[in-house]
């Protein structure tokens, strides 16, 4: 055979590759959201159930029904909005004394952090719980996120961006008066905006999937978030397929709006300064 129809057939057969590649990835997000719109009884035809033909709301509806839904989505969102926020401002100050303010033992502590982000969560649960129990923040919205108010994996990331930082601009930026602040709010966050967006990404998608803390620190629903609504309702409706479905398309839809919309910046947040 030539090399030019070599070279064709190789790249049909990456292409077949690559569709086929897609298709069984996105099957499960194509049935999650097809069936959260199609009642069950459709869906229980198998293969015809899942074409897009009988398409409503009513599992919508009866999954906003069956638990406070609807609230537990509201509490998601603020329990995402505050844990991220703190970890992205608690991260870009410590990162920035770390790298910019020439502090003695920084490396020291940059150690330690670093070394914490090989403990598992799981050692520190029972201190956690007991700490916060202490303080009778039991059951509120308060306690789901509290214990994670700062991430190592979130100072890492923005230490190793602010290292590639060119020092002239630094220095540039000093001999023009400008305080740790506005040097931060001007120059270091726009050059840096790809790690910024990553780690914002990670937090609240991190956030949002958090479940046994909410689960271990809640007790009415009304303070649970979606994430421990959904277990909820697999138990509850777990013979009705579709309202199962429309539960999960609900959790589901927000991190694949933040992630699509998001996805060209995370490849160059997260390998910022990985050569430094």
């Amino acid at each position: 055979m030539r090399p030019s129809t070599l070279r064709r057939l190789r790249a049909a057969l990456v292409y077949a590759w690559l569709v086929v590649a897609v298709i069984v990835v996105c099957f499960p997000l194509y049935y999650v959201f097809e069936g959260a719109l199609t009642p069950s009884k459709y869906l229980a035809q198998g293969l015809p159930g899942l074409l897009p033909i009988h398409l409503d709301l009513g599992n919508v509806i009866r999954a906003t029904q069956v638990i406070p839904l609807g609230q537990q989505f509201l509490n998601s969102i603020v329990v995402t909005l505050a844990q991220t926020v703190l970890q992205v401002v608690i991260g870009i100050m410590t990162a920035y004394a770390l790298v910019f303010c020439r502090l003695r033992g920084a490396r020291a502590v940059f150690l330690v952090l670093l070394a914490s982000l090989m403990i598992p969560g799981e050692t520190t649960l029972i201190a956690n719980y007991l700490t916060v129990s202490s303080w009778h923040l039991i059951d509120t919205l308060l306690v789901v996120f509290l214990p994670f108010i700062a991430s190592a994996l979130a100072i890492f990331l923005f230490r190793q961006a602010f290292l590639s930082f060119p020092e002239e601009l630094r220095e540039a930026a000093v001999l023009d008066g400008a305080g740790h602040f506005r040097f931060i709010r001007s120059m270091l966050l726009p050059i840096t905006r790809p790690t910024l967006v990553s780690v914002t990404l990670v937090s609240a998608t991190a956030a949002w999937n958090g479940f046994f803390w909410p689960l271990l620190v809640t007790n009415s629903p009304e303070h649970r978030t979606v994430q421990v609504g959904i277990a909820q309702l697999s138990s509850s409706e777990a013979t009705d397929v579709g309202v199962v479905l429309a539960g999960a398309a609900m959790v589901t839809l927000p991190v694949l709006v933040l992630v699509l919309l998001a996805q060209r910046f995370l490849a160059d947040g997260l390998t910022a300064g990985a050569l430094k």
